[in-house]
């Protein structure tokens, strides 16, 4: 299977240090604030396609999963006689690039990759455009998420792919072991799981990455908000520390691990290894991952477990199924320093339409999730959105990890709750232990 974001290598130590000490230096940044808010050339129509600028060329910098292809391209190309030039590097990759780019007063891209966890941190520097003043307010309120990428008041990002947390169940495996539907709450997901194994159908049943990366992080944020709980409020407390579902969840964690329902090796395998594992067949359950996963686990050339029964679902709460979900979606953006702002706000607008979006969720290279409702219900009237019966009512219950956008220190903290839940896991800490902990750090974070 190909890198995508269902499973991301995240930020390191050192990417970390490097765009804090970077931010540090240059204050608002190169592109400056007053960049994120000028307005467009005299001419341009917010919203609309054009050949105004036929003959431009702008350069797209995205993730592996975020590269439409050529014939897709040439589409736009011909309603506008604008050429793309596609650019891709790794997700960590295109936040160092963006840091030493925009520090440097040079634009990386005309359009650049806009991750949720960036928000607060790049807008703040003003490296990116204000696209209320490119696209139409109805553009902006018909993106799903597209409020996790304000910052100072300004529309800096538009979501491409709508990324939310679910279980990737394989009822193939679980029918086997006499299990008729998925697991609606942490009793019967550990029971579930003890069945299929004690059949022998997998030996693990569950993928549960437990590496220090984020991507061990955002399980338990999933976790803990099925089960009623938060993680930080909007002024960045540790709200995790406030009731027992987030000490509950790590409880969970531990008990999964214990029991040897996850793989041991786990404890070093990110979230992109652990899909791998599934696709190769290796557990019945991914617990938490996002729904355009499917276009990969179902592509016969990439997956052996495309011919089984696979459905995307809730995430199982502590109760039941029926708590809310986080979001983790990622946006398109125009730096201040591009050259060609209207040019890319065409692209931008193209791509936001159902034809672009439902070529981007069928290429099972991409499998990005639509992010308009206009999308969804397109894919669904086609029967091409699989596992359509879950997913469009979870699409109602997503909200944002931390209300009213990441502090930019969140790349601190996640890694202190990755480097807690991994701990937990081992029974080097309690889980009570390890949400004191965990709280004493996110306080220092906060404070430095």
């Amino acid at each position: 299977m190909p890198t995508t974001r269902r499973f991301p290598l995240r930020l390191g130590a050192a990417a970390v240090a490097l765009s804090l000490s970077v931010l540090a230096l240059t204050g608002c940044g190169a592109g400056g604030s007053s960049g994120g808010g000028a307005a467009p050339a005299k001419g341009y129509t917010p919203g609309s396609l054009s050949k105004a600028y036929k003959g431009q060329q702008i350069t797209v910098l995205l993730p592996p999963w975020g590269q439409l292809k050529p014939a897709l391209l040439a589409k736009f190309t011909a309603a506008t006689g604008v050429k793309v030039k596609m650019q891709s590097l790794a997700w960590d990759s295109i936040h160092d690039k963006v840091v030493t780019t925009e520090a440097a007063g040079q634009a990386p891209a005309d359009i650049v990759e806009l991750d949720w966890t960036w928000v607060s941190q790049f807008g703040k520097a003003g490296w990116y455009t204000d696209l209320s003043k490119y696209l139409t307010k109805q553009q902006i309120s018909d993106s799903i998420g597209a409020d996790a990428f304000v910052q100072g008041g300004k529309q800096i990002g538009l979501p491409y792919t709508l990324d939310f947390r679910g279980s990737t169940v394989d009822m193939t495996m679980l029918k086997k072991a006499g299990i008729s539907t998925p697991p609606k709450n942490w009793t019967e997901l550990v029971s579930d799981a003890e069945a299929v194994k004690s059949k022998g159908i997998v030996k693990y049943p569950i993928g549960l990455p437990l590496a220090v990366l984020e991507g061990t992080s955002t399980p338990w944020y999933a976790l803990t908000r099925a089960s009623g709980g938060q993680i930080l409020s909007k002024t960045g407390a540790p709200e995790f520390a406030n009731g027992p579902a987030a000490t509950d969840a790590l409880a969970l964690i531990h008990t999964l691990y214990s029991k040897q329902l996850v793989d041991p090796g786990s404890i070093g395998l990110s979230d992109q290894q652990v899909g791998d594992a599934y696709a190769g067949g290796a557990n019945a359950i991914v617990l938490s991952t996002g729904p355009g996963s499917l276009s990969q686990f179902l592509d016969k050339g990439k997956s052996k477990i495309a011919g089984d029964e696979i459905v995307f679902t809730h995430i199982p709460g502590e109760k039941d199924d029926q708590g809310p979900t986080v979001g983790l979606e990622e946006a398109l953006s125009i730096p201040t320093q591009s050259a060609h702002k209207e040019a890319a706000a065409m692209f931008i607008t193209w791509w936001m339409k159902t034809p672009q979006l439902v070529a981007a969720y069928k290429d099972p290279d991409l499998g990005s999730m639509p992010t308009t409702k206009a999308g969804l219900t397109a894919l669904s009237a086609s029967h091409d959105l699989k596992s359509a019966d879950t997913i469009l009512p979870m699409v109602g219950t997503i909200q944002a990890v931390v209300p009213g956008g990441t502090p930019t220190w969140y790349s601190k903290f996640s890694t202190a709750a990755a480097s807690t839940i991994q701990s937990v896991a081992l029974g080097h800490t309690t889980p009570q232990a390890g949400i004191s902990s965990l709280t004493a750090q996110a306080k220092k974070i906060a404070a430095q």
